[in-house]
């Protein structure tokens, strides 16, 4: 470890390995390192790129402890040998629920099971029957999710978990509406498109991009249907010794007070650097929304603010100009359940700019 004993081998380091990919360098040093550590490496919690190695099993335990009730409520009401069963019935079904729990107590998954529906009673009020039949439902998959935006109860659930993991236990006044996604990736393509379709974003209009950011945000900007003017925006920052903090300049996010920008995409801890947003940034871009360009359609990517203690998204600081997408891949190592959601506070720039649109657009969103 010669090589970085002094400020100047570590800045010409940094400057090499600035070339190649955070993943990239993960590689090199596992290559590099004595048996030992590479076995160490071997464990190594990683949610860094595609699929995580791992995944969280309490929420695992309690879905298929769940889908035991769902099969048990199914057969309740009909139970075929060719292996047919009927659909969970509404009435008396919390009574059952609670019965389930109290014989399968101390069942892997039923201790959440039962916190999660204590806590919907104790604290939103909900109607037991109601709420356990949703879930039933739910699991089992039988019908047609309504309303398929997001499930009433699945929303207020969801809504509390974004509000303290998104916006450290201090969300803004008023509410998110939130949207279901078949993962991220779906989102940011509902988002894409749903900026074209109502007319808030043209072909050839002028975006920025904080970059680096995950490719598909670099992509799409670029296909024949939207061929976006872009602003890259680079976290190119350097402290006192040289070394990347891969935080944006002053200076470039204050170009965004033209407002010839329509939009900001931005992913929040950065995509591949995996760095937040500085206090600095933050406040800079409050600045140029409150002052500048109002209008600013803010699309921030949060996937990994939960590996973040004390996290909080842009959807805190700036709720009525930002549309945050969120996925549970990383954080419960679910790629492959395609579960994500779409949050948008419930006073917003883009309802208040489709309202002020001309009457002709407002007739063609009509008529779709």
């Amino acid at each position: 470890m010669e090589y970085l004993s002094n400020k100047s081998s570590v800045a010409r380091m940094d400057k090499n390995l600035g070339k190649i990919s955070p993943f990239e360098l993960k590689n090199r040093l596992i290559e590099m390192a004595d048996e030992s550590v590479k076995k160490m490496a071997h464990v190594m919690l990683n949610a860094g790129r595609g699929n995580p190695n791992w995944i969280a099993t309490e929420a695992r335990e309690a879905f298929f402890a769940l889908g035991g009730f769902g099969i048990e409520e199914c057969r309740r009401v009909m139970d075929m040998p060719e292996g047919i069963a009927g659909i969970p019935q509404k009435t008396g079904i919390a009574q059952r629920f609670e019965e389930y729990l109290k014989k399968h107590e101390g069942n892997a998954g039923t201790d959440l099971l039962k916190r999660t529906y204590n806590y919907m009673l104790m604290e939103h009020a909900a109607d037991p029957d109601e709420l356990v039949h949703e879930w039933t439902e739910s699991i089992v998959g039988d019908q047609y999710p309504m309303p398929d935006r997001i499930l009433k109860y699945t929303e207020i659930l969801v809504q509390d978990y974004l509000n303290q993991e998104m916006c450290n236990g201090q969300p803004p006044q008023g509410k998110f509406d939130l949207f279901a996604t078949e993962g991220g990736t779906a989102g940011m393509c509902y988002v894409f498109d749903s900026l074209e379709e109502n007319f808030l974003l043209h072909k050839g209009d002028s975006v920025a991009l904080m970059v680096p950011i995950f490719t598909p945000y670099i992509e799409i900007p670029e296909l024949t249907r939207y061929d976006y003017d872009v602003l890259n925006i680079p976290a190119n920052t350097l402290n006192e010794e040289g070394l990347h903090t891969w935080q944006y300049k002053v200076e470039d996010i204050n170009k965004l007070r033209d407002t010839k920008y329509k939009a900001l995409f931005i992913v929040n801890p950065s995509n591949p650097p995996s760095y937040q947003l500085s206090k600095e940034c933050v406040d800079a871009l409050k600045d140029v929304v409150t002052r500048w360009n109002p209008n600013l359609m803010i699309i921030t990517d949060d996937v990994y603010g939960t590996f973040v203690p004390g996290f909080r998204s842009l959807m805190a600081d700036l709720p009525q100009n930002t549309i945050c997408v969120y996925s549970f891949s990383k954080y419960f190592g679910a790629t492959g359940w395609r579960l994500a959601v779409i949050a948008l506070h419930e006073k917003n720039v883009f309802d208040r700019m489709i309202a002020n649109l001309p009457r002709k657009r407002k007739s063609e969103l009509a008529k779709r």
